[in-house]
């Protein structure tokens, strides 16, 4: 895992297979938290990792039946 340190509403740029991915994490109200804003090509799905698994584990459901 790369840590990378980027300050607040400054975007991080990854490419991923050619396509650019932009995150930029913003302050909330809320102390302790973060939101994330992602701008990413239709093509790529954005999810978070408890979604991720979700659809993952859908999917391997429907494949046994």
């Amino acid at each position: 895992m790369d840590i990378l340190t980027v300050g607040f509403e400054e975007p991080l740029t990854i490419n991923i297979n050619g396509d650019s991915v932009r995150v930029v994490a913003f302050k909330t109200l809320e102390h302790g938290n973060v939101k994330f804003g992602v701008d990413a090509p239709r093509s790529i799905k954005v999810h978070r990792e408890e979604i991720y698994h979700a659809i993952k584990q859908k999917e391997k459901e429907s494949e046994t039946c």
